[in-house]
């Protein structure tokens, strides 16, 4: 099929919804966008043009400002409420040509404003644009969301199924060998069984995390102030859990706390998102020998919590999607674990706290993320 046929079939199932309460613009507009292919639904009232998108959205919204019981302003914000119809280009065309009320027009969002008399040409041109527009923004959103698709289903499969061929192997192992395997073999095999059940256990910690964020739980949580240690506490704890960690890496932990700053209230979720940042550190500091500093500091009302390396750093393309879901830098050729939540939900966590995580690399020389929260919000837990 040519392009031009292509286009009319797209435009055949193109449908406008068009309000307005004067007949004779209803039927001129009808007929102008009938011989150009589109589908037209003309009605005379805002209350009529919301029943009828309850049962057909439209492609787009052509309407008039002033007309009776319901004008186009409130017919607008009528279609912007529903979440459904957000994505539904509105054109306002209307007598009303004053600057103030063009003006009104684009700051509360329409997408297009023409005046009556109007030019044929200019409304084609504007309904071809918001059409257009719209198809592209679908096309984008199905090739984002296929993408993720496939990284999801690659980064799910991997984290799933990893973990539960060690414990699904070791178990079978130990059922069909177990009398004839000395101590050391059986003790190698709970390990790995323990280290698949811990993988996992973290994989479905960071998913519930993730809903309870999103859900809004985590939110009332913090609003209510009822999950929340000392700052120095909290770096203790901290230090305590991951020394083990630098150890085997051979990376020196170091923490620097003033003295004033230990008796603050800091949220546990808070904590959460540190660990998750020295994790991180701990993980990409050098092989053999680096080294991760924790500093703290409190100036101009805000506390802010440093977390060091001199490891591997982030390449700049890298920086600008780490904190995105299920992304992780060079995950292929570092071979990492996880689903690539850990920065996602850090700084989710952190800006609940109404702060923000900033980061600075350089790739070879290593990684500051900065965890900044205001002091006020801090001292309000207590």
């Amino acid at each position: 099929m040519t392009e031009h046929g292509d286009d009319h079939i797209a435009k055949m199932n193109t449908t406008i919804l068009l309000v307005d309460d004067d007949p004779a613009i209803l039927d001129g507009v009808t007929d102008l966008l009938n011989i150009y292919g589109y589908q037209v639904i003309a009605v005379e009232n805002g209350h009529r043009a919301l029943e009828v998108m309850q049962s057909t959205p439209p492609n787009l919204v052509i309407s008039d400002i002033s007309m009776p019981s319901m004008d186009g302003y409130a017919l607008f914000e009528a279609v912007r409420s529903n979440p459904e119809w957000v994505p539904i280009p509105f054109i306002f065309l209307t007598a009303r040509g004053q600057l103030t009320d063009i003006r009104r027009g684009r700051r509360i969002g329409a997408d297009g404003y023409l005046t009556k008399p109007f030019d044929p040409e200019e409304l084609l041109s504007a309904v071809q644009g918001q059409i257009k527009r719209t198809q592209d923004i679908r096309v984008a959103t199905y090739t984002d969301v296929e993408a993720m698709k496939q990284r999801l289903i690659a980064v799910f499969s991997h984290e799933l199924r990893t973990p539960l061929t060690y414990i699904y192997g070791y178990v079978n192992l130990l059922r069909d060998q177990y009398p004839e395997l000395g101590q050391d073999a059986i003790d190698e095999m709970l390990n790995g069984i323990q280290a698949g059940a811990e993988r996992l256990y973290r994989l479905v910690e960071d998913l519930m995390l993730m809903v309870r964020i999103d859900s809004g739980v985590v939110e009332v949580e913090i609003a209510l102030g009822q999950v929340n240690l000392p700052l120095g506490k909290i770096i203790e704890d901290i230090s305590y859990e991951f020394g083990h960690k630098a150890k085997q890496r051979n990376v020196t932990l170091a923490y620097h706390v003033p003295e004033e700053l230990k008796r603050m209230p800091v949220s546990l979720y808070i904590r959460d998102a540190l660990k998750r940042l020295i994790d991180n550190a701990i993980k990409f500091s050098k092989q053999e020998g680096g080294s991760v500093d924790v500093t703290l500091s409190h100036a101009d009302g805000k506390l802010t919590i440093a977390v060091s390396d001199d490891g591997i750093g982030i390449e700049p393309v890298q920086q600008d999607i780490i904190f995105e879901s299920f992304q992780q830098a060079n995950r292929d050729t570092l071979e990492q674990q996880g689903l690539g939540l850990g920065l996602t939900l850090a700084r989710a966590l952190v800006r609940l706290h109404s702060g923000e995580i900033a980061l600075e690399s350089q790739t070879g020389i290593g990684s500051t993320f900065t965890l900044i929260l205001p002091t006020d919000r801090m001292n309000s837990l207590q």
